[in-house]
């Protein structure tokens, strides 16, 4: 049998059905042909049956609470009946948030004084919505912790749940603290499915005028970067078998590789995408470095050989830094595996001069030359050979690409396709575009520069 929430997303489903074939007849300034009239019907006509479903199931809802909160009543002391007076004007209890004996580890993802309540109420939300439990769920709507559906975009059944504040925010943060490339590139909200960003191509050229002469004008130029938002989904399995004392540690471990996934595939698209459909049609910054348009900002290593980390010098680097244009140098970082950040800057400063036992004792300082080294696992990490190809980059990210954020996180399960292991599939998904925009051109670098291996 269904669950309201399963009922919901195929009513929002059938609904959504019948408005498209509406607006497509608007769209198109026609009256609705009679196969369309015939599909309408059939779908409001299957949104029907299904609302008398959920009602029949909220019904039923209602009075297992009924009984429940009356069965509560007869478990403790009889509270001295209020004067006729008091009565409107005592206060609503709520269920207090108790976590101790709960088992519980060190908590990775839910941090702060509150940080084992945020995740005891993710996990009963975790019973609540995405196991059907009906304890938790009351205990949910008690303390103020939401299961509602997650309206579904275009005619897609396989809907979701909106996940509570306390896992948003903690996947959230946590993607953050993980992601790179979303750390440092410029992130908007988008409040629909696409959007455009003004762009500065060009700017007013100054010139010598003669005396009697004419200033011809100079306009600066616009163009326009489009972010379009594309589904990005995770999915993982748990056991029906879900032991209650253990729900904050599950909460736990769920918030962080949900989070850890979705950093890592961003870091994925943004700086290694080939505008496959693996990365989402996203282009990212190693493979846009080489294009033709972008060559001045793919700075060869300054001597002929250099094309592995362990032969790049100081020489490389600064000639890699000199290009960049003087916009960019106040926030800039070097970009780079962590295999590059030891064969290369860790290399470079023991062996520099100046440096003593104390200094060497001492954990390296993630900076060189006062700028600081960003580790993203994505980016070159082979020890061999790199010629022709990028070594690792410098510059400002947030001027080079941005990232656009359509949609928050959102949790769907499935329970048909792991029947025989007994098993849920939980799916997270977000929905968010990456556009690396701005590299220069043939002439003049942008405000990223990526390092090129250089055999001869």
């Amino acid at each position: 049998m269904k669950t309201i929430l399963e009922l919901q997303d195929d009513l929002s489903h059938f609904l959504k059905c019948a408005d498209d074939i509406t607006n497509k007849a608007d769209k198109e300034n026609r009256a609705l042909t009679d196969g369309e009239g015939k599909d309408i019907d059939t779908y409001l006509a299957k949104s029907k049956d299904v609302q008398k479903e959920i009602d029949a199931l909220e019904l039923d809802q209602k009075r297992r609470e009924t009984i429940a909160a009356e069965l509560g009543k007869l478990k403790g002391p009889r509270d001295r009946a209020a004067t006729p007076d008091k009565l409107n004007d005592a206060p609503e209890e709520k269920s207090p948030v108790v976590t101790a004996g709960w088992r519980t580890g060190k908590l990775v993802a839910y941090k702060g004084r509150d940080a084992e309540e945020k995740a005891y109420k993710s996990g009963q939300w975790i019973r609540a919505a995405i196991f059907g439990n009906f304890r938790a769920q009351q205990w949910c709507r008690k303390n103020g912790v939401e299961f509602r559906n997650a309206l579904t975009e275009g005619a897609n059944s396989a809907g979701g749940v909106l996940v509570p504040d306390e896992m948003s925010q903690a996947i959230i943060d946590l993607r953050e603290q993980y992601g790179v490339f979303r750390q440092n590139a410029r992130v908007l909200p988008m409040g629909r499915d696409t959007l455009s960003i003004p762009r500065k191509s060009s700017n007013i050229t100054m010139s010598f005028i003669g005396e009697g002469g004419t200033i011809t004008p100079n306009d600066p130029a616009f163009d326009q970067v489009m972010l379009v938002a594309k589904k990005l989904g995770g999915a993982t399995l748990l056991s029906k078998e879900l032991d209650e004392d253990a729900i904050i540690s599950i909460a736990d471990m769920l918030t962080r590789d949900f989070a850890w996934a979705m950093a890592l595939k961003e870091d994925q698209c943004g700086f290694t995408g080939d505008a496959s459909q693996t990365y989402g049609g996203i282009y990212g910054l190693t493979k846009k470095i080489l294009d033709a348009a972008n060559t001045a900002g793919a700075v060869d290593c300054a001597t002929a050989g250099h094309d592995t980390f362990a032969e790049v010098d100081n020489t490389d680097l600064t000639t890699l830094m000199s290009k960049l244009p003087a916009y960019a140098r106040m926030n800039a970082k070097f970009y780079c595996s962590s295999v590059a950040k030891s064969l290369v800057f860790d290399r470079l400063k023991a062996v520099a001069g100046g440096n003593s036992v104390t200094t060497l004792e001492g954990r390296p300082v993630d900076s060189y030359l006062g700028s600081p080294i960003v580790v993203s696992e994505v980016l070159p990490t082979s020890t061999g050979n790199l010629n022709n190809l990028p070594m690792l980059f410098y510059g400002d990210l947030s001027l080079a690409a941005t990232m656009g954020e359509r949609r928050g996180i959102t949790v769907s399960r499935d329970e048909s396709l792991y029947f025989l292991t007994d098993q849920i599939a939980l799916k997270a998904t977000e929905r968010v575009d990456i556009v690396v925009h701005d590299l220069g051109n043939t002439t003049t670098a942008g405000p990223i520069v990526g390092l090129i291996g250089f055999t001869s």
